[in-house]
């Protein structure tokens, strides 16, 4: 079987050309010149759209991201991604789906960074734009890697002003690489036009333990002077206990405890709060579920605040990054 992707340890594996070894277009080459300068200080999640092999994958967990995870179209090469996981024993995770059929950005944990590497010109026009639309509030930054390609009807082109035009409501923030038509003679298998994008979307990343430090100073008297539910007097107080007893419940969730809800601080709160056991129960089951699904899957909705930084939804998934170890959450701002 012939690999288009140059990745070691894997028995049996043909490269298409060998050549591609020794580039700096191509594997490992690719990576260091075109992805790896761009990366961001953010490094919790990685996505790859049209990962083929896996090279990447591998690589984006080498600098450092936690939870990585690889979409390819083809079921042969996605056979591939599965014996070089195999091979090099990382944990990364792999799903076999096509953009613009079965495959649903929902699905996935909200991205630091999105990887699109030689890939974009192959999807329709209108397929690429959208992805790009919804890329915009499920991913910190989108990298896109391009070289010359053949033009092909209704696609895509690979040209970086073509591809500025699609990421024209996002914010450029650095190219590296020679996408002016000037081949690289001394490389054993060159590349022309090729490039590296970084864009970034419209989400922010918060620190959040610094953001949970001057909690008191923002988020808890904003939501005092909106008269958020159950916080009257001594709204900021109140709002901290409650924070609070809801990173307790959290913790007894992370550290597999066996207990009763009945049992639980927070159920105490909120039945002298006035609220029905069966609502009680029914809200602290729903956090259970939600801190499970984010400690399982990654966190798949942002936290909501204003122009002026103070939160309007997410309070619970901040806590809950907070419980797990978090640096930082994504943001958007409304």
């Amino acid at each position: 079987m012939k690999w288009y992707q140059n990745v070691d340890g894997v028995e049996g594996a043909v490269f298409k050309d060998p050549l591609r070894k020794e580039s700096k277009f191509w594997g490992q080459g690719k990576w260091d010149n075109f992805i790896k300068p761009l990366l961001p200080a953010e490094r919790r999640v990685f996505v790859e759209i049209g990962c083929n092999a896996g090279l990447f994958l591998k690589l984006a967990m080498d600098e450092g991201f936690e939870n990585v995870i690889g979409i390819e179209a083809s079921s042969q090469r996605m056979r591939q991604a599965e014996r070089f996981r195999e091979s090099n024993g990382y944990l990364y995770r792999l799903i076999q789906q096509k953009v613009g059929k079965d495959f649903e950005l929902d699905q996935l944990p909200l991205a630091d960074v999105t990887l699109l590497a030689n890939v974009h010109y192959y999807l329709p026009i209108h397929v690429f734009a959208n992805l790009v639309d919804r890329l915009r509030t499920r991913t910190l930054y989108c990298i896109v890697v391009s070289a010359k390609a053949s033009r092909r009807q209704g696609r895509a082109r690979h040209y970086l002003e073509s591809v500025r035009g699609y990421f024209r409501d996002w914010q450029e923030m650095e190219v590296v690489g020679d996408w002016k038509g000037v081949e690289t003679l001394d490389d054993p298998s060159p590349r022309v036009q090729m490039y590296g994008a970084l864009f970034k979307g419209g989400l922010e990343s918060w620190d959040v333990k610094q953001y949970w430090d001057r909690r008191d100073a923002v988020d808890i008297k904003a939501k005092r002077r909106r008269g958020a539910a159950g916080i009257k007097a001594k709204g900021p107080k109140r709002l901290m206990l409650e924070w609070g007893m809801v990173g307790g419940f959290f913790r007894k969730v992370l550290n597999g405890e066996e207990f009763d809800f009945k049992e639980t601080s927070l159920y105490e709160y909120w039945r002298a709060r006035g609220w029905l056991p069966e609502d009680i129960e029914k809200k602290l089951t729903c956090n259970k579920w939600l801190f499970e699904s984010v400690q399982r899957d990654g966190m798949k909705a942002p936290v909501y605040c204003n122009g002026k930084g103070h939160l309007l939804d997410g309070a619970h998934r901040l806590v809950i990054a907070l419980e797990l170890g978090y640096k930082h959450v994504l943001v958007r701002r409304l």
